[in-house]
């Protein structure tokens, strides 16, 4: 019998008992160790001036890059270049090779540290979006370094290291099938309380909000779709006695509206987290609102559809390398996400270049017959308040259907103004249709995502 069809059979109170054993050893293999030490030394290194950050990013990239090509089967065998000294580090990184999953996957072990048994190693699936499942391998001393920069993060939007929290992700920690509550459980070592974000639906969202207000959690660690319905069900309420300090969203598309809503329901501030399994770039906002690359974590670049580096203020694929995985070091692994640099100073002080914008997956985009590349479509389904969730699906090169879960009050003016909204995006070319559905499909993570095409990698980096 599989764990997971174990688990479910449990009554829920040896549910939680089971989470928490598990909450506790993960706390150990995350926050155990050298935990402490490293995170003083990044406190440290956030306070540092922008030229003492570049020297130190130097640094690292250096290294890594010595590190990888002496070490690692793949990158020997390719013949990389090493840079004689961190200033030149850079200039070398641009002469290797774009690396994608699909290579990640086909190298396997040639990709390890071969000075390190696999044996001894921490496995990490990522499925992504694309439902093409990734190993990713990294020792205990890795993970607690990734915590560390979560901690620190963590810091920057109020957040203590002991706080409740409540948390919405992909687990299945409730059977699909359940229709009736509870749809979350308690992780006491972990003072957690984990909410299926499978079961959130029109009918549910006030049981969500009767458990998150006996709960009080002090933050909210949450994807952005879980969450919205759940803070538009509190604002049409009138308010909630829920006041957790911070609310943190990560791994979608986090929009102006939903952003709005959730401020607005729970009277904090949200702050916007971005990362990876593959533990190669961290991109966090701070208290001003600004993305901020920590730099001491990964060295980013973002590149043009001809693998160049885009110009201030201009799109590009986020493509990175990251410093804390020496057993699986990955060199300017393409993440196949759009982000937009400023050079801008902020207002934070903080020396780590700044993100102006997060746009989302590459393929979030509609493609025209006409070869308009559409993105950041979903602001249209801010146009009417009776939508539970929503998405926009590319069926052909001419075609579109949009997918909603409508709530109670929706009308056909509603949907009317869906497609006007759409339509005034994809033009008169695009073939338009509407669609009523139950629920819309989550990726195996558990994540939304609002807009599907299979056109939107036509114009991808070349290896």
């Amino acid at each position: 019998m599989k764990p997971m069809t174990l688990y479910h059979r449990l009554p829920v109170i040896l549910q939680e008992a089971a989470l928490s054993l598990y909450g506790a050893k993960l706390r150990w293999t995350r926050y155990g160790g050298d935990h402490h030490r490293v995170l003083r030394e990044l406190l440290a290194s956030a306070v540092l001036d922008s030229a003492s950050l570049t020297r130190l990013q130097e640094r690292l990239l250096q290294q890594t890059l010595l590190h990888a090509a002496t070490r690692v089967p793949y990158y020997r065998s390719l013949g990389v270049p090493v840079p004689a000294t961190p200033a030149v580090a850079v200039e070398t990184l641009r002469q290797w090779p774009l690396l994608t999953k699909a290579t990640v996957q086909q190298a396997g072990m040639d990709l390890l540290d071969e000075e390190t048994s696999p044996t001894s190693l921490l496995q990490i699936h990522t499925g992504g979006t694309t439902g093409r499942a990734l190993a990713i391998y990294a020792d205990a001393p890795a993970l607690r370094r990734n915590y560390a920069f979560f901690e620190r993060f963590k810091r920057t939007a109020g957040i203590g290291p002991a706080d409740r929290v409540a948390t919405f992700a992909g687990r299945p920690i409730v059977p699909t099938g359940q229709s009736a509550p509870p749809f979350w459980r308690r992780n006491v070592a972990g003072r957690q309380l984990l909410l299926s974000s499978y079961h959130i639906s029109p009918r549910t969202l006030d049981e969500y909000i009767g458990a998150l207000e006996a709960y009080a959690p002090q933050w909210i660690d949450s994807y952005p779709s879980s969450l919205e319905p759940i803070a538009r069900r509190i604002v049409q309420r009138g308010g909630t006695s829920l006041r957790p300090a911070a609310i943190v969203t990560s791994s979608e598309t986090l929009s102006a509206s939903a952003r709005a809503t959730m401020e607005q329901a729970f009277a904090c501030r949200v702050f916007d987290q971005y990362g990876s399994a593959e533990m190669v770039a961290f991109i966090a906002q701070c208290r001003e609102g600004r993305y901020h690359a920590h730099s001491d974590y990964g060295f980013l670049e973002l590149l043009d559809e001809r693998g160049e580096p885009v110009a201030d203020g201009e799109p590009g694929e986020i493509v990175a390398t990251g410093f804390i995985n020496r057993s699986l070091p990955l060199v300017r692994y393409r993440m196949g996400d759009l982000a937009v640099r400023t050079s801008a100073p902020c207002a934070c002080g903080s020396a780590f270049p700044g993100i102006s914008s997060l746009l989302g997956r590459m393929d979030d985009v509609i493609v025209t017959p006409s070869g308009r590349r559409i993105g950041r479509i979903d602001p249209i389904f801010k146009a009417v308040s009776t939508l539970h969730e929503a998405r926009v699906v590319q069926t052909a090169i001419d075609s579109i259907r949009l997918e909603a879960v409508i709530s109670e009050g929706f009308t056909a003016t509603d949907r009317q103004t869906l497609l006007d909204e759409l339509r005034l995006r994809v033009g008169a070319e695009m073939r338009l249709e509407f669609v009523s559905v139950p629920s819309i499909p989550r990726t195996r993570g558990g994540k939304l995502r609002m807009v599907e095409s299979p056109y939107g990698r036509t114009s991808a980096p070349t290896e």
